[in-house]
């Protein structure tokens, strides 16, 4: 009887490794890759640290690390993924720095990579009832 409990719960979790999965592949190339978009989606499901790394054509690198408020559900994830990138690509940002994803996440300055800055309003926003610094 464990073993088919055991077996149910694990073909249970596909569809939702799937959906991990899936929306990891979607957002890989505007991440910088497949690690970043992994983080991305499993930091901002789990509730847990996210890490990018960014390098551009000329060797420069980027790094850049947040924590979500709160876990979120893979729809939110999505939302807040699409989000953040409309958000940059209406600066014409179409390739973002790891520094400019973090900024389009959680809020903060966007460097534009002409010396100006851009101060844009995050996707991922903390859940209702739930205080933050």
């Amino acid at each position: 009887m464990m073993r088919i409990a055991v077996a149910t719960l694990a073909l249970a979790t596909l569809p939702a490794l799937a959906a991990v999965s899936d929306l990891s592949s979607q957002y890989a190339n505007w991440a910088g890759g497949k690690s970043n978009a992994d983080s991305l989606v499993n930091g901002l499901q789990s509730g847990k640290s996210v890490m990018l790394v960014t390098q551009t054509s000329s060797n420069t690198r980027s790094l850049a690390g947040f924590t979500p408020p709160a876990p979120m559900s893979p729809e939110d994830v999505s939302a807040a993924l699409a989000k953040a990138r409309s958000t940059l690509a209406s600066l014409g940002i179409k390739q973002p720095s790891a520094d400019q994803i973090q900024a389009a996440l959680i809020g903060g300055e966007v460097d534009m990579g002409d010396g100006r800055t851009r101060v844009v309003q995050g996707s991922v926003t903390p859940a209702p009832g739930i205080a933050t610094q």
